[in-house]
């Protein structure tokens, strides 16, 4: 059982459908990630994660409603759930939702609340995402920040292609990986993110060392 301290200090068991007694879920450990108006998406993404794991995404989904009211299994679960969506908010966001019963209405006033400002900032990353180039930093970085959008995106139900992915790099590397571009858009077959990484890495290795002019050799005289 939770203990009436502020830690939330409860340990984590395996949900069973045939189990007796209701998942415990500690706050503190499984969500680490604090709820601010600014991080909703990761939070969620966490949190989701978590239910999943456990077989309890039902009860915020609609997908497990309580079909009874004498069920008090499923209003122990859902208050268990309820307790692990509001022990990781900040002060300035719980106050918003304090008064949901229920864990899926706590959840569907989050989303509710939190929705423009998700629309707001995917099309400020598929903005970033569209004029995103190389220019003169080192290609690995420039991979490493179209990925790191990329994978925000996916936090935010907004996910990219692959093909979509591959042609943001290829437009965003610049005149001076032309050649490796044109041959990977003349491919057949798909190319995965890792291996346009390889290829592109390489090939900036390979063009850096023949731009290299050979160190002059020097004569020495062999003095006997």
């Amino acid at each position: 059982m939770a203990s009436d301290n502020s830690t939330f200090d409860v340990v984590l068991t395996p949900n069973s459908n045939n189990s007796s007694s209701p998942s415990l879920i500690n706050a503190d450990a499984q969500l680490p990630l604090k709820l601010t108006p600014l991080n909703y998406p990761s939070w969620r993404a966490l949190f989701k994660a978590l239910l999943l794991g456990y077989d309890l995404l039902g009860y915020v989904d609609g997908t497990l409603a309580c079909l009874a009211s004498n069920n008090t299994f499923w209003k122990r679960q859902d208050q268990l759930i309820l307790h692990a969506i509001l022990a990781p908010i900040s002060e300035s966001v719980i106050s918003l939702i304090a008064a949901a019963s229920t864990s899926k209405a706590a959840l569907d006033k989050l989303n509710k609340l939190y929705a423009n400002h998700t629309r707001s900032r995917v099309m400020s990353l598929k903005e970033r995402l569209t004029f995103a180039h190389c220019d003169s930093k080192p290609v690995m970085e420039f991979l490493q920040s179209i990925k790191a959008l990329v994978d925000e995106l996916a936090l935010v139900d907004s996910p990219i292609s692959d093909d979509d992915l591959v042609i943001h790099i290829l437009n965003g590397l610049g005149s001076d990986f032309k050649e490796i571009a044109a041959a990977i858009r003349a491919r057949e077959t798909p190319i995965t993110f890792e291996e346009l990484h390889d290829k592109v890495v390489d090939f900036e290795s390979a063009t850096k060392r023949h731009d290299i002019p050979p160190e002059p050799l020097v004569v020495t005289a062999n003095n006997t």
